[in-house]
């Protein structure tokens, strides 16, 4: 039992890590594309299917894993919902793409269903 809290520490922290080096990219490549001198992103964003792929990609997805710091299987749920929808709405299934974006809202899914289960466990094995 003290290997699986172990492993379920150990899971959630690399889901926080990872989750922080993407949120801070995303971020950085964000704020450049605002803030640069090429065409403005407002500008860019004239096709429906464009805005939705971009409240998607990176707005939804990194407020999943913004919430995940709190709420681990919201959070994670919102992040993999959104990557999901923004790879479906562009047709586009990228490897590397899901392979360094898409594990840190899945790993929170991950723990969350594991620490919902070992809490319920637990009430159970409690003696009334």
């Amino acid at each position: 039992m003290r290997t699986h809290g172990y492993i379920s520490r150990t899971s959630l922290w690399i889901a926080r890590i990872w989750g922080s080096l993407i949120l801070g990219f995303v971020l950085f490549m964000l704020l450049g594309h605002l803030f640069g001198p090429e065409k403005s992103l407002v500008g860019g964003l004239q096709d429906p299917r464009d805005l939705l792929t971009f409240l998607c990609f990176p707005i939804f997805s990194m407020l999943g894993l913004i919430i995940a710091y709190k709420y681990e299987g919201l959070g994670g749920l919102i992040s993999c919902l959104a990557l999901l929808l923004a790879m479906i709405l562009n047709g586009v299934l990228d490897l590397k793409f899901l392979l360094l974006i898409f594990p840190p809202g899945f790993i929170y899914l991950i723990y969350w269903y594991f620490s919902k289960k070992d809490r319920l466990i637990a009430r159970r094995m409690k003696l009334h």
